[in-house]
């Protein structure tokens, strides 16, 4: 890899490391701060739920801004702006009413952030082939990691109120990326000869939505497995340190397939990596629910490698290889919408299941990866018969 790659790759990670500490602080602890507040469990569960529904609507909105004259650029630095001014505002609010209104538009300002770094990395690597997105990616995971740790000794010796300290200056970080990382006017794929011939359309393509939904489907299966495990391993008698292994063998796990098949990225439409992570889905959480013992639940828990990081990192190479280069960032949007409602459907579905049924939850979210692997080889097979007509 040349200097110039090698210094574009780590502005890049930068980028990601920057927004994944951010969201290493508000994932695992903003509920322990909603509680400080006085907040019952039915609000804290709401108030959680807010920025799921966002994303639902909003995504794909937000990312079209980067397709137009609007850009990557300055829809990243609103995003960030927008946390340093909504964050410090829940400091000061009394009541849940005004909790939840002030979370509802800073979710606004986070819907925008995850899914345009990776347009924006992903347009970098299409461009400049040396690049791995893995390793970019990667960092985030890193980041998120780190950021857990720091997060729960800064709670210890300061208190909840050090997370809205923290998530109102980690922005400032996100700034700064931004401003280093991404150029004024991003640079995108010069366009094919038969796309420079047709007409400018923002259809996506048909093997593209059935990809989205495929992918979708195998994320949105990871939902009874973030609501439930953790209080189902404790029901189980797992320790709590224990079960902090078991969240950390699955980061660590993904970091480790994000470094050594990120370059997957921009070199194909990824579809294999899909069936590989749909496949390892339905393998899974399958095992889950038979409620193994400590050494299976461990290597269960690495699966998340290829049920996450494998499904991810085809989705992205689907979606740079797969999008025409005028709606990339609507496409990369759509996908997210996406991603974020099946999450909801299935994170609401596991509440009502898991008091009827307890394991058998797990065993609930397996059809979806099944579906996600059989539309993945629809798609396959789309894309071996017009390989030209569908990007």
């Amino acid at each position: 890899m040349t200097a110039i790659f090698r210094h574009l790759g780590v502005r890049l990670s930068a980028l990601q490391a920057a927004s994944f500490l951010s969201h290493g602080f508000y994932l695992p602890f903003f509920p322990l701060w909603l509680q400080s507040k006085g907040l019952s469990p039915v609000i804290i569960g709401f108030v959680v739920a807010i920025p799921i529904i966002v994303r639902i609507v909003a995504t794909a909105p937000l990312l079209s801004l980067a397709d137009r004259s609007f850009g990557a650029r300055r829809l990243l630095l609103a995003s960030h702006a927008g946390q340093i001014l909504g964050f410090p505002l829940l400091m000061l609010a009394q009541d849940s009413f005004t909790i939840i209104a002030l979370v509802a538009l800073v979710s606004v300002a986070q819907a925008a952030i995850i899914p345009g770094n990776d347009l924006v990395c992903t347009s970098a690597v299409q461009r400049h082939p040396g690049l791995d997105y893995g390793r970019i990616r990667g960092c985030g995971s890193v980041s998120f990691f780190v950021a857990n740790i720091v997060a729960g000794y800064l709670i210890g010796a300061f208190g909840p109120n050090v997370v809205i300290v923290s998530l109102s200056l980690i922005p400032l970080l996100g700034i700064t990326a931004t401003l280093v990382a991404v150029p004024h006017d991003m640079p995108d794929m010069p366009a094919r000869a038969e796309e420079r011939q047709a007409p400018v359309s923002k259809a996506l393509p048909a093997i593209l939505w059935i990809v989205m939904i495929a992918a979708a489907l195998t994320q949105g299966s990871h939902g009874a497995l973030n609501a439930f495990a953790s209080i189902h391993w404790q029901k189980l008698g797992f320790p709590d340190a224990t079960i902090g292994y078991f969240w950390a063998t699955g980061v660590i796990a993904e970091i480790m397939v994000f470094m050594f098949l990120g370059r997957a990225v921009g070199r194909g439409s990824g579809l294999w990596l899909i069936l590989v992570g749909s496949a390892a889905g339905a393998i899974r959480f399958a095992a889950l629910s038979l409620n193994p013992g400590l050494g299976v639940t461990l290597v269960l828990q690495a699966m998340h490698s290829l049920s996450f990081g494998a499904t991810h990192l085809g989705t992205m190479a689907a979606l740079t290889a797969l999008s025409p280069h005028q709606v990339r960032g609507r496409a990369q949007g759509i996908y997210g919408s996406l991603a974020a409602l099946t999450t909801a459907a299935t994170t609401i579905a596991s509440g009502m299941i898991y008091k009827e049924a307890g394991a058998t939850i797990f065993a609930a979210m397996v059809p979806l990866a099944v579906v996600g692997f059989v539309l993945t080889l629809i798609a396959a097979r789309l894309l071996r018969v017009q390989p030209r007509g569908e990007g």
